[in-house]
């Protein structure tokens, strides 16, 4: 995964020069299911055969959460911070980066609100945008996962984030016709003024 050795590779830099702020990372992943530390391999529905016809990757991470899809149709951004220059509190990063997607997708158009007790955010057909992190030593890894335009289908492979009753939406099942960069230019200049930080 090859976004994820990117991260560990930022993450020691981080490490070895403490005034560096924190990078960011955007992609599109290929097919890969992610299974954070509260994951169950029980929520995976289909068998390693599969999966494997599928193209289908299974990775355990140590970010928190449990266990989701990525994949093309995706806009997947991991903040590498180190929050030292920011605010020493996990709570708050989470809280701040779902502020971030509301008004990323409300400024686009898209109808999306918390539900509370549960991270990530949703509209009224389910949840559009998941959210996972790790923090090592105030430093942060992983972060946002904003369905596009992908195939739904693929959530059925798995228990989306263990509520999967909740269902999972993208926002073009949300009837918005929207360019995937415009997503990423809304995102960058919304979490550039809630973290006080220039993207270049």
């Amino acid at each position: 995964m090859e976004s994820y050795e990117l991260q560990l590779k930022l993450l020691e830099e981080l490490n070895q020069e403490p005034e560096k702020a924190g990078y960011f990372i955007i992609t599109e992943p290929d097919p890969t299911i992610t299974k954070g530390i509260r994951g169950e391999d029980s929520e995976i529905f289909l068998p390693q055969a599969e999966l494997e016809r599928k193209g289908i990757e299974v990775v355990d991470i140590k970010r928190g959460g449990k266990v989701t899809f990525h994949g093309p149709g995706q806009v997947v951004i991991y903040p590498i911070l180190n929050l030292n220059h920011f605010k020493k509190s996990i709570k708050w990063y989470i809280e701040s980066l779902e502020e971030v997607v509301i008004s990323t997708l409300t400024k686009l158009g898209v109808k999306v609100h918390k539900n509370d007790g549960i991270v990530g955010i949703f509209s009224d057909k389910g949840k559009v945008c998941a959210i996972g992190i790790e923090v090592k030593r105030w430093k942060t890894m992983h972060g946002i996962a904003i369905n596009h335009e992908i195939d739904l289908g693929y959530f059925k492979s798995i228990n989306p984030c263990g509520i999967g009753e909740m269902g999972v939406t993208s926002v073009a099942n949300e009837g918005r016709d929207i360019t995937r960069e415009l997503i990423v230019e809304e995102f960058k200049k919304t979490f550039s003024k809630k973290f006080c930080v220039d993207i270049i």
